[in-house]
């Protein structure tokens, strides 16, 4: 199982030079991957592709970029651009977001979100792959072809908790990225039905990334705490209840991965026995001594490449 960094509203060092120094760190760390959220800051994706210029191996990624922000010839333009600049090390990580985003940021109607999902995947892999495209669909219309003859391999996760996502992830993408999902829940609900729809369809194994909070702490009563003011706000919505139900456990600041070196560690196996292919760790701080507790959880992570 690979082990990548995670950073979106925690984490990330909030300016471009910053966020993409710590990717620069991550690789010289030795981890294998850094995810980034899409979130209302920088666009991650420009960002993505400065960091590449500036590294040579480690996998980047969104976690994941709004589809609804974008339409899907755009997103296709872009992602091949990122692509080409990181030569082959990009992975573009989509997802619909959830209704109240949508519907009370964007302005825009949440309507059929897995009909969205797929209509728009055909159209980014059509154009990534041939790059042109002749497509109308019940919600999406695109009609173009890129002058570009650059064609590089561009791999896609989706944002894949319910059924028909998962059905879509494993149809036509490469897998997914998962975030408020236990270790059970891998297990019994998203690797084999994601998995299925993949065998189904004629492709390989998908990619099963798991975004994760992660603290390594000795006072753990005090970091779960703290995990509940820094994730309670994903209980509140409806696709991440629904995983965080499934898992029988109250609150989002349970699935938070939280202990000493050891008890993170075999939490991790855990996942990996689940059917998770990656972990995205998203270090947040036990505030009590928050240096020390990031530290050390980072150490343990770097530790655990390749060993996992």
């Amino acid at each position: 199982m690979d082990i990548g960094l995670f950073i979106g509203t925690i984490g990330s060092a909030g300016t471009l030079e910053g966020q993409i120094q710590q990717i620069v760190d991550a690789e010289e760390d030795g981890f294998d991957s850094f995810w980034i959220a899409h979130i209302m800051d920088l666009d991650v994706m420009s960002m993505i592709g400065m960091a590449a210029q500036r590294t040579d191996r480690i996998r980047l990624g969104t976690a994941v970029t709004p589809t609804f922000l974008r339409h899907p010839i755009a997103m296709a333009q872009q992602a091949i651009t990122i692509q080409a600049a990181a030569q082959g090390r990009f992975v573009l990580g989509m997802g619909v977001s959830h209704k109240p985003v949508v519907e009370s940021r964007f302005g825009l109607e949440f309507e059929k979100p897995a009909q969205h999902m797929r209509e728009y995947l055909e159209i980014v892999k059509s154009l990534a792959t041939y790059g042109r495209v002749d497509y109308q669909g019940e919600i999406h219309t695109a009609i173009s072809q890129f002058t570009s003859q650059e064609r590089p391999d561009l791999p896609i996760v989706v944002a894949a908790l319910g059924d028909l996502m998962l059905r879509n992830a494993g149809e036509l993408a490469d897998g997914t990225v998962t975030w408020m999902v236990g270790a059970e829940t891998i297990r019994t609900h998203i690797a084999p039905k994601i998995c299925k729809a993949a065998i189904d369809s004629g492709k390989p194994k998908p990619k099963i990334i798991v975004a994760l909070p992660v603290c390594v702490t000795d006072n753990k009563e005090r970091a779960i705490v703290e995990a509940g003011k820094y994730f309670g706000r994903y209980g509140e919505l409806p696709s991440y209840r629904a995983m965080i139900d499934l898992e029988k456990v109250e609150t989002p600041a349970e699935l938070a991965v939280i202990g000493n070196e050891e008890e993170v560690e075999e939490e991790l196996r855990l996942y990996a026995k689940s059917g998770a292919t990656e972990i995205a760790a998203q270090i947040f701080p036990e505030i009590i001594d928050d240096n020390e507790s990031v530290m050390r959880t980072r150490s343990l992570l770097r530790r655990l490449v390749g060993q996992i």
